[in-house]
């Protein structure tokens, strides 16, 4: 082999490797760019509650809700089947569950259920455990749900 032979493989040779880091670093900046974005996105504390009054209070059926698994992920629906709600200390005819999760700001959120026979549901998304986003009342024994998107953050304007 001559040297100039030689020397054109070892150039071919670097500037594929070359090419592939390159590749490697543009691959790995986007992915820490996507990981980033998801750990600075606005995500809101979401209330999820159901309230059953009448007979049959202490469980609900088919109850389903939407989480987010981690900040700036996209929520999922998480099935729970069957749920035993709390009893009222004021009301014996009423009963409540709750389930706080996170959902990312500009996303849906979500909660179903079925009270038991001679039962009404009603179901509320609050949003930082006050401000009721979406509120809705089933007829006895039969589905409620309640859904709504999350708003976005406000961004407060700096004064000059």
């Amino acid at each position: 082999m001559t040297t100039s032979t030689t020397t054109a493989r070892r150039g071919r040779r670097l500037l594929a490797t070359g090419s592939i880091l390159a590749l490697g670093l543009s691959l790995t900046a986007c992915g820490a760019s996507d990981f980033l974005k998801k750990q600075t996105a606005d995500a809101w504390s979401v209330t999820y509650e159901v309230t059953v009054e009448g007979k049959d209070i202490n469980r609900l059926t088919e109850v389903s809700y939407l989480d987010a698994p981690s900040r700036g992920e996209s929520s999922s629906n998480v099935p729970v089947g069957e749920a035993v709600t709390t009893n009222s200390a004021s009301n014996a005819a009423k009963a409540s569950w709750t389930k706080d999760v996170m959902v990312t700001a500009e996303a849906d959120a979500r909660i179903s259920a079925t009270p038991g026979n001679g039962a009404k549901a009603t179901c509320r998304i609050l949003l930082d455990g006050e401000r009721e986003l979406a509120k809705q009342t089933g007829a006895p024994g039969k589905p409620v749900e309640c859904s709504v998107t999350t708003p976005a953050f406000e961004t407060k304007k700096k004064s000059r």
